[in-house]
């Protein structure tokens, strides 16, 4: 790891000049090699009414443990940033307001490259968006839950597909397919799966008729030329005539074998091309989406969006394991949600993605998303995640 040491007069710099600390102003951007200094001070630090959340950012090929105290060298410190390799940053929950000092001190080996503080977790969404030049928001436009002028279609699908829970027989199922306003036949459109929880049907994310929010929202970015127009699908993520917990894991087979070959036999989409074709998920789904979606139709599927991924989700070392194994199938998009206050979700959700990127070269700050908002294992975490996502996969 290249280390770069912070020269005297910067450092001198740095301790003498006040900072304030709103929004997301970035105090330190210049890398510092940990082994070529024992602590930084910043004086007159100027919080201001209140900052909530400080990002720490560094990188090390070891272990790097660095410590915040507050006004002195004296007691514990205030807080407390740890890096091994996979690590790029740290988001430590803080109370603080009106003007610090701050001393930093280091224990191992790597680079310290900033520090900012924050006063929400939306402030750390928008500074990553402009460091990454992605665009994804932290809310859904109220006007966007209204109906549109230009609105779209839902249709009730009805297909067979295996049992493979069972003797593999064929029996109906249903989904429910969302196509565009002007959707026209002879064109062909992209098109994603969207699954539901393990509580859930092809019923839970609403979209049965007008009142349906994905469609409102939808009808919106595509009349306002956000987005191209693209399909979606509602299925029944459950394999089987069972139904129970465990035909959730075998639902990449009807994927497969069932479900977008009935897909591609009656509406305008071109299943042969997976950079066409994308799949999402809420909790379970989210699940299918990082086990199956990638783990088993990375051929299939080239987008792939996680809300709130629930237990059992693959860790990262699983999926990078996968991608890795397949240099030749790229991922257009790979986003993740989750809310902060997601006490069923926010642990097998994080391991998920949070050291995810440096494992595989298939990922990177361009396709590779991942976004932390305030909230629980609900809709509002949810539809914010189908908005950002199809945002991200149906971008002109």
């Amino acid at each position: 790891m290249k280390k770069l040491a912070l020269s005297l007069a910067l450092m001198l710099l740095l301790s003498l000049c006040p900072a304030v600390a709103e929004g997301v102003n970035p105090y330190m951007e210049t890398t510092v090699d940990s082994a070529a200094l024992e602590t930084l001070v910043y004086t007159n630090v100027d919080f201001g009414a209140g900052a909530s959340l400080l990002r720490v950012k560094g990188a090390t090929d070891g272990e790097l443990k660095i410590r915040v105290y507050l006004d002195s060298m004296e007691g514990k410190p205030f807080a407390t940033a740890t890096f091994i390799s996979a690590t790029k940053e740290n988001r430590l929950n803080i109370s603080l307001e009106g003007v610090h000092d701050l001393y930093f001190t280091f224990e191992g080996e790597g680079a310290f490259i900033s520090w900012q503080a924050f006063t929400s977790q939306a402030d750390i969404n928008a500074a990553i968006r402009a460091e990454r030049g992605v665009q994804y928001e932290d809310l859904v436009p109220a006007a966007y839950t209204k109906q549109a002028r230009q609105r779209g279609t839902i249709e009730k699908f009805v297909y067979e597909a295996h049992d493979w829970m069972g003797n593999n027989a064929l029996y109906e199922k249903n989904a429910f397919v969302y196509l565009p306003y002007g959707y026209d036949a002879a064109q062909t459109y992209d098109l994603l799966i969207l699954c539901h929880g393990i509580g859930g049907s092809e019923y839970e994310w609403g979209m049965i008729n007008e009142d349906s929010k994905v469609k409102r929202i939808m009808d919106n970015m595509i009349e306002n030329g956000e987005i191209r127009p693209f399909i979606v699908v509602t299925p029944n993520g459950r394999a089987g005539k069972a139904q129970d917990q465990t035909s959730f894991y075998r639902f990449d087979q009807e994927l497969r074998n069932d479900l977008l070959p009935a897909l591609a036999a009656k509406y305008a989409v071109d299943i042969a091309d997976r950079n066409r074709c994308a799949m999402a998920g809420l909790s379970m789904g989210g699940m299918q989406t990082v086990n199956l979606g990638i783990g088993k139709c990375l051929d299939l599927f080239s987008a792939f969006g996680a809300f709130s991924a629930c237990p059992t989700t693959n860790p990262a070392s699983i999926t990078a394991a996968t991608l890795n194994a397949h240099p030749d199938l790229p991922v257009r998009v790979f986003y993740s949600i989750c809310g902060t206050g997601d006490t069923i979700a926010y642990a097998s959700a994080t391991a998920a993605v949070d050291t995810l990127e440096p494992m595989t070269a298939q990922l990177n700050e361009k396709n590779f998303i991942r976004q932390y908002v305030s909230g629980g294992h609900d809709f509002g975490v949810w539809y914010l995640g189908f908005y950002n996502f199809a945002r991200l996969i149906g971008g002109k």
